[in-house]
């Protein structure tokens, strides 16, 4: 049985030798045709990224440029705001004061204006309340004066109106 094992053992092992030759034979054989093409790939690739990297600085610093001019700008964009505003605040102001002189202009006119209309409609009343009353009081002289007339009084007066009629001839 001893001389089995020693053949099962020997036997084992010149099957795994083999295989194992074949393997290295193999390998060996796809390193040397891999070798070259993946040496290129792995310098393609470098020389790619390499690339990509300093396209990437590159383009890195032109935005660093583009954000700095972007933030002079907002500066200056703010600068000119603040100016804005307080003009606006001066011009507003400014507007303030002239609408509150023109106002008080045209409420001194208006004043103006009211009394001088008050005056002239005072005056007007004035002359026909007077009018009215003096009319008033000549009808009621008249009617006085026909109440109490007579006849012999009528006969007198038109005897003396005819003689101041007659002298002033």
């Amino acid at each position: 049985m001893e001389e089995a094992a020693t053949h099962a053992a020997t036997h084992g092992m010149s099957a795994l030798i083999y295989p194992a030759i074949n393997l290295a034979i193999l390998v060996g054989f796809l390193v040397y045709k891999v070798k070259q093409p993946l040496r290129d790939h792995v310098r393609t690739r470098h020389l790619t990224l390499k690339d990509e990297l300093e396209s990437t600085r590159q383009k890195l610093f032109a935005a660093q440029e583009k954000y700095n001019e972007f933030s002079a700008k907002l500066k200056t964009i703010d600068a000119e705001a603040a100016s804005l505003r307080e003009q606006a605040r001066q011009d507003a102001k400014a507007a303030q004061q002239r609408i509150s002189t023109e106002s008080k202009k045209i409420a001194a006119s208006i004043t103006t204006e009211a009394r001088s209309s008050a005056q002239g409609l005072y005056t007007d009343l004035k002359s026909k309340l007077l009018g009215e009353l003096v009319g008033r009081v000549l009808d009621r002289a008249e009617q006085m004066l026909k109440e109490r007339l007579t006849g012999d009084d009528r006969v007198r007066i038109r005897q003396e109106f005819s003689q101041q009629v007659e002298r002033a001839q």
